[in-house]
Parts: structure tokens; sequence; C-alpha cells
């Protein structure tokens, strides 16, 4: 029998297809990314592409955004004919959207996980497993392929439970044979960006253990945090990561994806790839907040391309630290903008006094830095003068799932 060569396996993660940022597309920085991808596959001889979740930015994504999905895997199947792919559900996708294509497709190279399968209304851990072979075919590793879970879709189990049963199950089937296991979820130690990660609460908890896995595994992918980062456990457990960056502070992020080689009997190696920043972020001031005449002489300063393309053009964020009314802040500062190769995101308002106590929301915060989740807290707090009770506080996040998925619940 021949024995497998070494597996390639390139994790990616949380792409957000389709997304916009304070209304600027994000197209060109998706094709040059995609197109960045095609040549990373041929260039490492990968054998799977993985991408843990996230693949869309909303559950009912534009048309654009699903023809570019299917464009790309269409080029990337035809470039490297043994080439397998593998595509997870996240917490943004419609579970049912990312599933209509594998029915469609039936067994083959190209597999989509959008919910977690069951049998008579309990988990399938069969249909989790999928085998993975090397370039001469030969099959060299097992993928226990576990997407975002929704309360729904646990039963009677919480995550714990579940991701304890996928191991046993999991490395019963791959034998001596490594076994790769994904997530889309937030662990413990985890960095999170707060402007671009919305929280997953289930059972009431914010985060999971890195507990949850165990050294059955050469190597856990997971989805769901944008910044790149190995989270410390028993085996390699790391984020991949976005693509570019989501919001302004993800702007300092050096993404990346993770090249994983997994051989039997020896430990998964991985070699992180610096994926090129298609746009600059700017910030006026780089940190904090500055006032209207410092603000627009940074503005004024700057030196940009004018020869980029307008969907190629840097953001920029403007914080301004104010002490009263501005009625011409916004004026001075697209004055200061003109015709600058520039895409104004936003224009922070920053009160320079300190909040006063018991105030429901700060008055330093915009709108689109809120969180649902933490302003819910700060009113109930006002009113009643303690935090929610734990079972209205998972009430609350049962129905932030629920609309950020468009009313699925399995």
């Amino acid at each position: 029998m021949r024995s497998p060569a070494p597996l390639n396996l390139i994790h990616t993660s949380d792409w957000h297809l389709g997304h916009e940022l304070f209304n600027h597309s994000r197209e060109a920085e998706h094709d040059t990314f995609l197109a960045w991808l095609l040549d990373q596959l041929d260039e490492q001889e990968v054998d799977v592409l993985l991408v843990t979740g996230d693949i869309y930015d909303v559950a009912n994504p534009p048309v654009a955004a699903m023809r570019r999905l299917f464009d790309f895997l269409r080029t990337a199947t035809d470039r490297r004919p043994g080439l397998q792919v593998v595509i997870l559900g996240g917490n943004h996708d419609s579970a049912a959207r990312i599933d209509l294509p594998a029915a469609l497709l039936g067994e083959g190279r190209v597999h989509f996980i959008g919910a977690l399968p069951r049998r008579d209304g309990v988990p399938d851990y069969e249909r989790l497993m999928l085998p993975l072979r090397d370039r001469t075919g030969t099959l060299a590793a097992w993928l226990a392929a576990v997407p975002f879970c929704r309360p729904g879709d646990l039963g009677t189990h919480d995550l714990p439970s579940l991701y304890a049963e996928v191991f046993k199950k999991a490395a019963a089937q791959a034998g001596e044979l490594p076994l790769i296991v994904t997530g889309h979820l937030h662990v413990a130690g985890g960095e999170v960006s707060e402007l671009s990660e919305r929280r997953i609460v289930i059972g009431g908890e914010e985060a999971q253990a890195a507990s949850l896995f165990d050294a059955r595994a050469a190597y856990v992918a997971l989805g769901h945090l944008h910044h790149p980062q190995t989270v410390p456990g028993a085996t390699m457990i790391r984020y991949a990561g976005s693509p570019f960056p989501l919001s302004a502070t993800e702007r300092t992020y050096r993404h990346s994806l993770s090249l994983v080689t997994v051989s039997a009997g020896k430990a998964a190696a991985v070699h992180e790839i610096p994926i090129p920043r298609p746009v600059p972020f700017l910030t006026v001031p780089e940190h904090g907040a500055a006032p209207l005449d410092e603000v627009i002489a940074a503005i004024e300063a700057l030196t940009l391309d004018d020869t980029v393309p307008h969907s190629l053009q840097p953001f920029l964020d403007v914080s301004v630290l104010v002490t009263g009314p501005e009625p011409h802040l916004q004026t001075s500062v697209l004055e200061a903008i003109g015709d600058k190769p520039l895409r104004l995101n936003r224009i922070a308002k920053v009160q320079a006094q300190a909040p006063q106590p018991h105030t429901p929301v700060a008055s330093a915060a915009d709108l689109i830095d809120l969180q649902p989740a933490t302003v819910f807290e700060t009113l109930f707090r006002d009113r009643y003068a303690e935090g929610p009770p734990d079972d209205l506080a998972r009430a609350f996040e049962a129905l932030l799932i629920e609309v950020h998925t468009g009313g699925e619940t399995a």
C-alpha cells in the first residue's frame, strides 16, 4: 500500500464577500486577494483549501458576491485538478445558503457544510468526516468539518460535549492518520476586533475554553476572529483571520494565510504567508483624537498617489476632539480632503470632557461603534441598578443571533 505524501493545506477564513465599509465597496480588494490566492495554491502545491466560515458578509449576500465565489472555485479547480476545497458556514452566513451547493454538487472535490449535519434530530458525525488526499490520490488525513453551531443545532449537547463526541468518533476514524478539526467560534484568549466581529454566545458564555480541543488533533482550524493568531492549547489551535481589514480597528493586523503541512507521526508544520494589503487604512490623527485645526493640517499634509483607481484608494477615518458645538466641522474636513484620492469612512466627534456618571451611553461613542449587547446591559443597569439576569441575557443574545442570521435557527 502506498504511503501518503505530506499533505499541504491552506487555512483561510472570514472572507466576508459582499462586505461594504461605510457604503464603500470592497469588491476590488476581494478580487485582488482571490487572484493572489490562486497563485498561492500553485506556488505552495496545495492539496486542500479550507475556509472556516463567514464566506459571505451577510446571510442574504448580493448576487455579485456569490458569483465571485463560484468563479474563484471554478478557476481554482481547473488550475489544480487534484485540489480539494472545504467551505464551512459561519455566524454571518446562512447555513441553508451554504448547504445548497453541496446538494447540487454531490460527492466531489468541493465540499460545503453550512449547518451541523443531523440525523433523526442528533448530530450526524459521519457526515462531518471528510477524507483528505495527497497529490497522488492517496488518503493522507481526515477532517472533522464542524461549522458554526447555532443553539438549535446542538440539541441536548453544549459545545464541550459536542466536541468531546466529535473527537472521540473522529480520532477512531482517523486511526494513525493526522486529524484536522474545525470550528467557527470565539475561543478564550483570542484577540477580538470590536468593530467587526459579532459576539457568539451559546449557553450564556461569550468564549469557549481552548480545552475543547485536545492533542488527538494535529491541527485545529478556527474562524470568526479576524486577527491571525495561535491560541495556546494541547495542540496547534489557529485562527487564520480575515484577508484584509474589515474595520479601521484592524488596520494594524498582519493578515495572512496559514499553510499547514501534516503527515503521519509528525507534528503539524504551520507557516504564515502574509497577504499583500490591497488598500491602505489611514487615520487622522494616527492615534486618539485631535482638535479640528490639527486634523485639518494633518489631512492637508497627506502625500497620496492620484493614479490609483478609485476602488483601491485609501480609506480615511477622522477623529476630532471637541469641547462644544462645532457647526462647521464636517464642512471643514470635507474641504480639507477636497479632490484628494481618498475614501472617507467617517468623522468621529470625541468629547474632551469626561462623561457624566450614570450616563447610559458614553458621549464619546459613535453609534456605529456600539455593540447591541453592551447597550442592552447599560440600559438595564441604568433602570434597575444591576445587570440583567442570566436567562434574560441569554434570550437577548439568542435574538441577536437570529437577527444576524436572517431568522435561521438550524
